[in-house]
């Protein structure tokens, strides 16, 4: 299904030409760390100049680009470029550990990969290095160290700012015959052309890389920008979550450029940093998860910021309480939020403009007939047929409806199929109901179908966590759940029981984890005894609804010793 072209744009591309020619001077980004400042205009001649170095290292259609970057001008301007000439860029987690990004590469098989050098966190040459001994597929290394001094550049790796200054693009500008096929490349594209790959967890525990098209992207852009109600230059968004979410691309930043206004990016969150970027800039919109909003709030200093420019605030990622929702409702005259997943580029549905904090409580927003259903189903049925709609008030999964549905988990059929229906509907995985209030249906948020940890906006699966605690070599059996943490949303325990006649300590297993993302770490390590049974369900599985009740109860314990919620 296509987007109906009275009121949509083709492409995610076709927005950034828009404004470079209603509005050139504009302010499409400002890097809030040294104040610069990119119009449309200049946006626009970034990402042309970008994609003719892409062509120039045969980049086509349908090859894979992967990203594993701070959030700053030039990497907006790469996806962008990498979106005009077909290609699928594949933004990573910067927290990810070697084996991990190797692993995920595996499943892409991508022809570029751009990464950070040496920076004062971590130094990003590993990385680089893992790639270039494990992935032979990857044909152009290319590093981004701005300042680099000779040695700096992995050996074997290109470095970015020569292949990319503006000298060598500028050149390229000249040569007809690579502007001509630019032309070509993008004129030969549709809505439905593959833009981008967001990887998600999924049933297998293991991230699945979900592609995302050019109408998905802009399908969400109208949904969040609707849900938002601010255009043009009203619309100054400050952006600080990481590219690898759909909320550090395809949500914040490219909604805001949808809209035509500007994105005030930080390169990586920082409580202050957010606040300073806020007062500074006189951002009027500003959109996290609830463990970032909580986590400006708990600042000594939160109240002497002045943010009264703020229009709109609005959070997603994790249920939340009424009290939430009132300091929300001080930050700003407007405030929301609303349901979407990876799998659809971002937000499906979201609360009318002007209800009551109480009214809120509980709900995600409408949907937009006019732009893409919603529906709550039973089950998917055996033939792979969508389940029957719901009657509002009975509880369902949660499905979302063309266009804004994804393309797929990038060669995977049979993990697509168990997503999306033969008639192309997307089952969510979180069960909720439809209720009829005033002049709406709200939709209600149930729970969720599976055992998916929600913490600091990430989704963590149990199971990847558990196969890697099983590891270690003193450890018999792992697994793990999730509890209510006041600051994480849900924070992580493991159940833990070492192998017999071994020992093994609380320390020994957070150690362990170092080498896995951190979002993935668990906050408490209980031993499970050797000897003791483990609750197992009808099917002969350890019963993870058990579990999080002991979870649960002991949790209780650490709260009383100060050592939970921090």
């Amino acid at each position: 299904m296509s987007i109906a072209p009275t009121w949509k744009l083709p492409f995610v591309n076709s927005y950034i030409e828009k404004w470079a020619v209603e509005a050139p001077d504009r302010a499409a980004i400002i890097q809030h760390e040294d104040g610069r400042v990119v119009t449309y205009s200049q946006f626009n001649s970034m990402i042309d100049f970008c994609a003719l170095k892409l062509l120039e290292m045969g980049i086509n259609k349908g090859d894979r680009v992967a990203t594993m970057l701070l959030l700053f001008p030039e990497h907006l301007a790469l996806m962008y470029a990498c979106f005009k000439v077909g290609a699928i860029v594949a933004p990573l987690d910067l927290r990810l550990k070697e084996a991990e990004v190797t692993r995920d590469l595996d499943k892409i098989k991508p022809k570029a990969f751009f990464f950070h050098g040496q920076l004062p966190v971590r130094d990003f040459r590993e990385v680089g290095r893992a790639v270039q001994q494990n992935c032979p597929y990857v044909e152009h290394l290319l590093q981004v160290s701005p300042a680099a001094q000779p040695g700096d550049i992995l050996q074997g790796a290109a470095n970015f700012a020569d292949q990319f200054s503006m000298a060598k693009l500028m050149e390229l500008k000249q040569n007809n015959q690579l502007t001509d096929l630019l032309s070509q490349t993008y004129s030969g594209l549709d809505t439905r052309t593959a833009a981008l790959i967001i990887f998600t967890t999924g049933t297998t525990g293991e991230p699945k890389p979900a592609v995302l098209c050019h109408e998905n992207i802009v399908v969400q852009n109208e949904v969040l920008a609707r849900g938002i109600g601010l255009q043009g230059a009203e619309m100054k968004l400050v952006c600080n979550m990481p590219c690898s979410h759909v909320a550090g691309t395809s949500e914040g930043p490219m909604t805001t450029f949808y809209a035509g206004g500007t994105a005030v990016i930080l390169r990586i969150f920082d409580p202050r940093a957010t606040l300073d970027a806020v007062q500074k800039w006189q951002a009027t919109v500003l959109g996290m998860i609830p463990t970032q909003f909580r986590m400006l709030w708990g600042l000594p200093n939160y109240n002497d910021y002045d943010l009264s420019s703020l229009k709109f605030a609005l959070y997603a990622g994790a249920s939340v309480d009424v009290q939430f929702l009132r300091e929300l409702a001080k930050m700003a005259p407007q405030f929301g939020t609303g349901l979407g997943m990876t799998e659809n580029a971002g937000f499906a549905t979201f609360t009318p403009p002007g209800i009551s904090v109480d009214e809120m409580a509980g709900q995600v927003g409408t949907f937009f007939a006019d732009v893409a259903q919603v529906t709550v189903r039973k089950p998917m049925n055996d033939d792979g047929t969508a389940g029957e709609e719901q009657p509002d008030g009975e509880v369902g999964e949660i499905c979302y409806h063309p266009p804004i549905v994804f393309l797929g988990y990038y060669d995977q059929p049979e993990e697509t199929a168990k997503a999306v229906s033969r008639e192309g509907i997307l089952y969510t995985g979180d069960m909720g109901y439809f209720k009829t209030l005033d002049a709406y249906r709200a939709l209600y948020l149930a729970g969720r179908r599976k055992f998916i940890i929600k913490q600091k906006g990430y989704n963590v699966f149990p199971d990847e966590v558990a196969a890697h605690i099983g590891g270690h070599p003193n450890v018999a059996l792992a697994d793990v759940v999730g509890a209510p943490h006041r600051l994480f949303d849900e924070g992580i325990i493991a159940f833990v029981q070492p192998k017999p006649g071994t020992t093994i300590t609380e320390e020994e297993i957070m150690t362990h984890c170092r080498d896995i993302a951190s979002y993935k770490r668990p906050q408490h390590v209980v031993l499970w005894p050797e000897d003791k049974p483990w609750p197992l369900s009808r099917t002969g599985k350890v019963d993870k609804v058990v579990l999080m009740e002991l979870a649960n109860s002991i949790i209780e314990e650490l709260r009383s010793q100060g050592r939970w919620d921090t």
